[in-house]
């Protein structure tokens, strides 16, 4: 998703998305044919990330901070873990485990030990 953004709001090129993010070309190209990552935009649970506000505030922060080159890698990945964490802490994803797996009931708790 940062990839994505990078490319589409920032205008980066493949190369250049790669060098910024310590990654190769090809691993950038794959992304963003969705051949890695969360490419499945017909997955409803994929979608429901995509468009939570969280995450999308989380993809844009990282995505600016890379292309001003204020943001390290450490604050990319705390950031990336706030978000999970604030997903965990309100339910989002276990809302989206329950539709995707009804057996896990509407009791699981397994958010809550991560």
């Amino acid at each position: 998703m940062v990839v994505k953004e990078l490319s589409e709001e920032y205008g980066l090129k493949q190369e250049e998305s790669a060098r910024k993010l310590g990654m190769t070309q090809s691993a950038i190209s794959y992304y963003l044919s969705g051949t890695r990552g969360v490419g499945d935009a017909g997955n409803h649970r994929i979608t429901a990330l995509r468009e939570n506000p969280k995450v999308k505030g989380a993809v844009k922060q990282i995505a600016k901070g890379i292309v001003d080159e204020k943001m390290t890698t450490l604050q990319m990945i705390q950031e990336l873990c706030e978000t999970c964490k604030a997903l965990r802490s309100r339910e989002d994803v276990c809302k989206i485990h329950i539709n995707a797996v009804p057996s896990i009931g509407r009791t699981c708790n397994l958010c809550e030990f991560y």
